[in-house]
């Protein structure tokens, strides 16, 4: 015992134990004091963790240094300059691993709104460095407050960046009731899981993510509708639970109209191959039950039943989808959305499942985040959904869509319950269609067994949800002849004043040329538009065949180029099958007009059609006008280019809104108009200033008889009251949807009509 005594007594007058004591009497005081601080400081737990592995990683260091020098410097001395270096060198690394690695990191990710990665690096300088006052501020510029409301109490709540897989990168929130917390900017993936309860998977779009021209204010924070769990086992098994409430669907023509609908349940992912063979081996078929009542028509010739199974037989004449062999699916098709099916044989699998196709609303609630609201379609949403024109993908892999849906865009287009104009409709677009076919209907005839065509399908919980919303749609009155007046003479001239155009520079610059396409020249070229200080880019595909210069054709884009538009260096002629126009000999020029493309700022050319939203569109007209007459002035410029043929190529609000330049452009010899017509809830020139008597310029227009956006009666509405002579307009109509139009007639038509005024 005196031994133990005496050994005791010897370590405690050494100078190591004496610095070991102080070192970790210093720590734990120091760690106390940080934590009861930290919510004052706002110090994460992250930081508090490191601060402990600090202290512990230095104290092996510590006692070191005083074993080496316990003969030569006191026991306070060592520690003091342990706990100097510790705190200069800690301070100084870390501001220079902040200042000179992390912030330009983060910058860099902000200025391309990559939001998710900018809160991990804000959150990495946090855990590391937490008293760099820019990181509270960069906070509050890359995230907002989340208020997440849950029913059930100790749920638990995770979340990751939208477009990580399911199974990996989940970061723990807390358990419910939650009290507020911040959240990054942009869409995310959040889970709630509970003991007893089916898991429960959203999307939620940050408001903030919010486009500059979005007709919505944005507010301080964030609020997730109150979500309750489902017991396990209560949801049918591949499906997923979807809650009732109000919702604006954002389809493209639906308008800004508010919906009610009952809870209901969806399918997770869409029908597979293997799925549909389950159908066809329990003699799906044959079963009359999951075909009563269904009106068999074919090129508007009825069927009965036995003539309609005829028709629904695979590549080797036996029955099933038109691409399976000998009766089932190729090897490894399996996971893959079953495609190559009719509206009926969709419907009839869903009867086998107990179920109906979607009508288009539910479809659209658990489709689109609900804070988009018609339009513009999420760009994440889109692009972690399978555009790639690559060809389908296994289910479940892409596109979540904001209540633990995949695929709902891109991949397959989907069948649903609604009938337009005897055809049936498919929502969300497919691998093969370009992104902005997402928001959009297209009619379809409901035998088409076509590659894209895929479904999947929903149980509702209040049948009474089926009306209206099965009902066949029906398409809105056509406005009254009245509705379109001749501006006199004296009324015009003063109108006209407003889009004058003087003579000014323009300053071409050519950013770049490109020579690696088979077909093109591509050229990039910024001018001086002439108001407002601005610039504008002008994208050029020339042909290679120098021999042939007939001229150029102007594209006025879709709707899409203002809500969601490609980057303009990703402008691509055959994603709209316009390649043709090159390949005739003519230049495509794609000028990216006010409000398009990069030139976005606060106008949303949509909605709501206020008197506010009508004064920004007056002026686009002029921005519009401007724009065009700048392009010919440049166009002129370039010996390559034949400018006394120049032409117009409106698609879709192209063929809508923006003709109101040829009004006050007389160098167009010609335009060409696809799936366009008189908008009832935009005229063409604002506050009733109608002027299509005065539209003289020779016009063609393409249409589809089963457009559900742009219906016909808009189509024969702008062709009657245009001031063209009738022998230099023309209507074609096409038995398809909005797009896209039968390519070859299309084309045959088309060049045609630029032939017929192409000038020698």
């Amino acid at each position: 015992m005196e031994e133990v005594n005496g050994f005791l007594n010897k370590l405690k007058q050494s100078t190591l134990f004496k610095a070991v004591a102080a070192y970790a009497a210093i720590s734990f005081v120091f760690v106390q004091v940080a934590s009861l601080v930290s919510d004052t400081f706002g110090l994460s737990q992250q930081f508090m963790q490191n601060l402990i592995w600090i202290f512990g990683l230095g104290f092996p260091f510590l006692a070191l240094v005083a074993w080496a020098a316990s003969s030569r410097f006191s026991t306070l001395k060592i520690l003091g300059l342990f706990l100097v270096i510790l705190v200069a060198g800690y301070g100084s690394g870390t501001y220079i691993w902040v200042n000179n690695f992390i912030l330009p990191k983060v910058n860099q990710a902000i200025s391309t709104d990559d939001y998710v990665s900018a809160w991990t690096m804000v959150d990495r300088i946090d855990a590391y460095a937490p008293f760099f006052s820019k990181s509270q501020e960069l906070s509050s510029d890359i995230s907002s407050l989340a208020f997440l409301d849950v029913k059930d109490s100790g749920v638990q709540v995770s979340w990751k960046p939208y477009n990580q897989s399911i199974d990996e990168g989940w970061r723990y929130l807390g358990t419910s009731p939650l009290q507020e917390h911040r959240l990054p900017n942009g869409i995310i993936q959040i889970k709630l899981e509970k003991e007893g309860y089916e898991p429960f998977y959203l999307a939620a779009n940050n408001p903030s993510m919010r486009f500059n021209n979005t007709a919505f204010e944005d507010e301080l924070g964030w609020k997730i509708d109150a979500i309750e769990l489902q017991r396990e086992n209560s949801v049918p098994e591949g499906m997923i639970f979807v809650p009732e409430g109000d919702f604006i669907p954002a389809i493209t023509g639906q308008g800004v109209q508010e919906y009610y609908l009952s809870s209901f349940y969806i399918d997770k992912n869409e029908v597979t191959n293997q799925e549909f063979k389950r159908f066809i081996d329990a003699g799906g078929y044959d079963n009359y039950q999951y075909w009563v009542d269904m009106e068999f028509v074919k090129d508007g010739v009825s069927l009965t039943w036995e003539e309609a199974k005829e028709l629904m037989i695979d590549a080797t004449n036996m029955t099933g989808p038109a691409f399976w062999e000998v009766g089932t699916y190729l090897d490894g098709q399996e996971e893959y959305p079953v495609t190559g099916v009719s509206w009926y044989e969709a419907l009839a699998y869903a009867r086998y499942k107990g179920n109906i196709l979607p009508p288009m609303f539910h479809w659209a609630k658990a489709a689109y985040p609900p804070e988009e609201i018609v339009a513009p379609v999420s760009p994440k949403l889109l692009t972690n959904s399978n555009f790639s024109g690559k060809g389908l993908t296994k289910v479940g892999q892409q596109g979540l869509g904001p209540y633990g849906t995949y695929d709902m865009t891109g991949n397959a287009r989907e069948w649903v319950w609604n009938i337009f104009g005897g055809r049936g409709l498919t929502l969300g677009g497919a691998h093969s269609d370009p992104a902005y076919i997402a928001s959009q209907t297209n009619p379809m005839p409901r035998f088409d067994r076509s590659p894209i065509n895929g479904f999947r399908t929903v149980r509702l919980l209040n049948p009474r949800d089926m009306n209206p919303f099965g009902n066949d749609i029906v398409s809105e009155a056509p406005p009254p002849p009245d509705y379109y007046k001749e501006l006199g003479e004296e009324a015009f001239k003063i109108y006209a004043k407003n889009f004058e155009v003087g003579p000014r520079n323009l300053n071409p610059e050519i950013i770049y040329t490109e020579d690696t396409h088979p077909i093109w020249i591509k050229e990039r070229v910024l001018i001086d538009v002439g108001y407002n200080s601005e610039k504008m880019d002008i994208v050029i595909f020339r042909p290679k065949n120098e021999r042939l210069k007939s001229g150029a054709v102007i594209v006025y884009p879709g709707a899409n180029y203002y809500r969601t538009p490609p980057d303009i260096d990703d402008i691509d002629p055959g994603e709209y099958g316009l390649d043709f126009i090159i390949k005739s000999g003519r230049a495509l020029v794609w000028p990216a007009l006010k409000e398009s493309i990069n030139r976005i700022t606060d106008m949303n050319i949509t909605f709501p059609p206020n008197e506010d939203y009508r004064r920004q569109f007056r002026k686009l007209l002029v921005n519009w006008t401007v724009d065009t007459h700048r392009t010919i002035d440049y166009l002129e410029t370039r010996n390559e280019i034949d400018t006394n043929n120049i032409f117009y190529l409106g698609m879709s609000y192209g063929s809508i809104a923006t003709t109101h330049v040829m009004l006050f452009e007389p160098r167009f010899n010609a335009s060409l108009l696809y799936v366009g017509g008189a908008g009832f809830w935009a005229p063409p020139l604002s506050d009733g200033i109608n002027l299509f008597p005065r539209m003289k310029t020779p016009t063609l227009m393409l249409n589809g008889e089963q457009d559900y956006i742009v219906p016909v009666m808009m189509a024969q509405s702008m062709y009657t009251f245009l001031g063209t002579p009738e022998e230099d307009k023309r209507l074609v109509l096409y038995p398809s949807g909005h797009w896209p139009l039968p390519r070859n007639q299309m084309i045959n038509e088309s060049l045609a009509w630029l032939d017929k005024y192409t000038k020698n």
